[in-house]
């Protein structure tokens, strides 16, 4: 795998922290993620990467959770 594809999420929040637009979409719930996916244009575009930053964080918090459980054994 290419280190730029390894690296994406890093070079995304350099560049929102480069634009100042880090943390501009708030909260993600799903109501509001469902808003502005319907809602179109830049909205979209955030929603839809903070859709998938949850997808991640929620492998990783289940992966955690799988190690921690197996230690404990």
């Amino acid at each position: 795998m290419a280190k730029s594809k390894k690296k994406w999420i890093q070079k995304a929040d350099r560049e929102m922290e480069r634009k100042g637009t880090k943390g501009s979409f708030g909260k993600a719930t799903k109501s509001k993620i469902a808003r502005a996916k319907k809602k179109g244009g830049k909205m979209a575009k955030k929603a839809i990467f903070a859709q998938n930053m949850k997808k991640i964080a929620a492998k990783r918090k289940a992966k955690r959770s799988q190690k921690r459980t197996r230690k404990r054994r």
